[in-house]
């Protein structure tokens, strides 16, 4: 499997990805990777915290779903 270290690394494989995507060329068959990310600093730890929470939706009935009963 390749590895891929660094953010330019991923950025050129999806330029290449996409640019073969749109010019017609089939894919390669062996776009396989692993790539190392840096661990999260605590500030984006708190970040994605703070963004998971605020996107919780209260249980939806189903008036609020159908707009009433039929």
């Amino acid at each position: 499997m390749k590895k891929i270290q660094t953010p330019e690394g991923v950025t050129l494989l999806m330029e290449n990805m996409w640019l073969r995507h749109k010019a017609g060329m089939k894919q390669h068959s062996d776009n396989v990777f692993f790539v190392d990310f840096p661990p999260l600093t605590e500030e984006e730890k708190e970040k994605i915290r703070c963004k998971d929470t605020s996107n919780q939706r209260p249980d939806d009935t189903q008036e609020d779903l159908f707009g009433g009963w039929i």
